[in-house]
């Protein structure tokens, strides 16, 4: 037993000096000057980037290049005199600048020379350029850029804009910090920049920061540390706002909706659903926008880097499970929108109009509730031209040529996505997010439009349940639920044909145009869901200082899902008291509807 015992204290004391050991390799390994190589593999060359004589050196050299090249090219880029070595008067042609023979070793034996690059260079390989020794990291997590909003506000939450390589944001480490200013001649007012700061303190530690009213002119610095699901890299990239925290607007009307959302659905039967026009920037920044469609409105509070802040506290603050928005800008979807709910847990999709607008429509889901089975997004004008199941309804508007061609110049879209929910053997949720035509006097493009959505609808839902059956699986139950904005009102046929499932040749909707060519009266509509207004009717969900009404729902499959509450609506006088929207407490013309649906036993 004593012999046993002594053994194992050997291999102990052994196992500690090896942990030790390692401990101060990689101590020292962090502390070597590193070789960044960048390998993609559809890419022909390789980058590879380091520091020497206090130069940043950086080249392309072809994968297919053999090693005994690339480690030529190195020691003439490191031979080659600095600036300040040529100004010098003593430098001499003899004079050893630093430079020296390049060689590339791997666990302690040279690389053969005659490798290519793409084979050459290995994660934990070490260059030696003369007496000088780095360490090669190949794909290290990469910060590319890093900024922050131009407009900060307490009460708000400010997010960098972040790209990133071998790098992502729910693995990288980050640390706010507001400046303090020590100094008493400059305790009364903000410093003029923050190079003129003392200190910093620790703020925060998540992605985004919510400044509060005492960081009110303070700048804000953050440091991010990129890393991946395997690695984390010991580079940090530092931003500092170029402006100090401003006080926020104050109370915002929905900050009243946010106290009936403060906790997110835990009912796997339960789903809350946010549907919601945000205005979109390239309609916002323009003088007509600004002069004629919303002149009551600051036209600081209508630019996109104001309004954005107020969208993300807004939209992150119903803790819905599903989010359709419209008039989503393209930038505002991939710098702030996506980045900030993927960090809360969503898996986020674009589908821009056509004709190259720079909006369209995005639609977020919650991973922990649904699994994303398939996505038909469609143009609808495409649609009608292409798709057999728009068959009937081309035909007959192909005889009113006039009609056709209006269509056809609208360039609505549809996003369609077929989730699987979780926690629900076998049931399904089949979403439509759509914006239909705008012009008051063209309901008839709308019914148009209405009806190509749900042709292809019925489509893809039947396709699926077909193809379920097909497997010998039972057959799956799907809810569809139809969410946007529909441009009508509760009295227009657009909202009549989707509650009641038909439309008459008759109506009214179909002769207001005031082109009679494109009147079309021998037309009836008819589709075979069963579908409710989820939020009712209220008395307005669009409040302008021209319009107010209700423009905006969410229809929802009556056969498979009923109402367990609708988030009340800001009332007239809280709209009113800054004249309309958009206001500086309000990002968009358009309100969010919100509601909480529960799957039916």
């Amino acid at each position: 037993m004593s012999g046993l015992a002594s053994l194992a204290r050997v291999d102990s004391s052994k196992l500690r000096f090896l942990c030790i050991k390692c401990r101060v390799l990689h101590y020292l390994a962090s502390k070597m000057p590193r070789v960044v190589v960048r390998n993609v593999e559809d890419e022909e060359n390789l980058t590879i980037s380091f520091t020497f004589d206090e130069k940043q050196r950086k080249m392309q050299r072809s994968k297919g290049e053999i090693l005994s090249k690339a480690l030529t090219r190195i020691e003439l880029s490191c031979k080659k005199k600095t600036k300040k070595a040529k100004r010098s008067a003593d430098c001499s042609d003899t004079g050893d600048s630093g430079g020296g023979n390049a060689s590339l070793w791997f666990n302690g034996e040279p690389v053969c020379s005659s490798l290519t690059n793409k084979d050459a260079w290995k994660d934990g390989s070490t260059l030696k350029i003369g007496s000088e020794i780095f360490t090669v990291e190949v794909n290290p997590p990469t910060v590319l850029s890093l900024s922050l909003p131009d407009n900060i506000m307490s009460g708000f939450p400010v997010m960098p804009v972040l790209s990133l390589e071998f790098a992502a944001k729910q693995h990288c480490s980050y640390t706010w910090y507001k400046s303090i200013d020590h100094s008493v001649e400059q305790a009364s007012s903000s410093p003029a920049s923050p190079k003129e700061v003392f200190s910093w303190t620790e703020v925060g530690s998540e992605f985004w920061y919510t400044p509060s009213i005492l960081d009110v002119g303070c700048f804000l610095k953050l440091m991010c540390i990129p890393g991946s699901a395997t690695r984390k890299s010991d580079l940090k990239s530092e931003i500092t706002s170029s402006i100090t925290v401003a006080a926020g607007p104050g109370y915002c009307p929905f900050d009243a909706r946010h106290m009936y959302t403060k906790k997110l659905t835990t009912d796997s039967r339960t789903l809350r659903v946010v549907s919601y026009n945000i205005l979109a920037d390239t309609y916002s920044k323009d003088e007509f926008a600004q002069t004629v469609l919303y002149p009551y409105c600051p036209p600081y509070a209508l630019d996109i880097n104001y309004r954005q802040q107020l969208l993300l506290k807004e939209i992150s603050g119903y803790n819905a499970d599903l989010i359709c928005l419209q008039e989503c800008g393209f930038k505002l979807f991939h710098n702030i929108l996506s980045p900030a709910l993927e960090m809360l847990g969503f898996e986020s999709l674009l589908k821009c109009k056509g004709g190259e607008v720079p909006e369209g429509e995005a639609m977020f889901f919650r991973k922990s509730k649904f699994s994303l089975k398939s996505q038909h997004d469609i143009m609808l004008n495409e649609a009608l031209l292409k798709d057999p199941v728009q068959e009937l309804l081309l035909d007959h508007i192909s005889a009113i040529p006039i009609l056709l061609g209006t269509l056809q110049k609208r360039n609505a879209v549809v996003q369609l996505l077929m989730l699987e929910v979780d926690g629900q053997k076998n049931q399904y949720l089949c979403v439509a997010n759509t914006h239909l035509y705008f012009k008051p006097s063209y309901p008839h493009i709308r019914l148009l439009q209405a009806t190509i959505v749900l042709n292809h609808a019925q489509k893809v839902i039947s396709q699926f349940c077909a193809e379920s059956v097909s497997k010998g699986l039972p057959p799956p139950q799907v809810a569809f639920l139809f969410c946007g904005d529909f441009n009508s009102n509760p009295r227009t046929g657009v909202v009549e044909l989707i509650t009641t499932g038909k439309v008459d040749a008759s109506h009214r909707d179909w002769t207001l145009c005031d082109d009679k060519e494109e009147h079309c009266t021998t037309l009836s509509l008819h589709h075979d869901f069963s579908l409710f207004s989820a939020c009712g009717f209220p008395p307005f969900t669009n409040y302008t200082g021209g319009f107010k009404g209700t423009l905006d729902y969410i229809f929802a499959d009556k056969r498979h899902l009923e109402i367990a509450s609708v988030m009340p609506l800001p009332n007239e006088e809280e709209l009113s008291s800054h004249l309309a929207l958009p206001s500086v407490v309000m990002p968009s013309d358009h309100l969010a509807l919100v509601c909480d649906l529960h799957w039916k036993e």
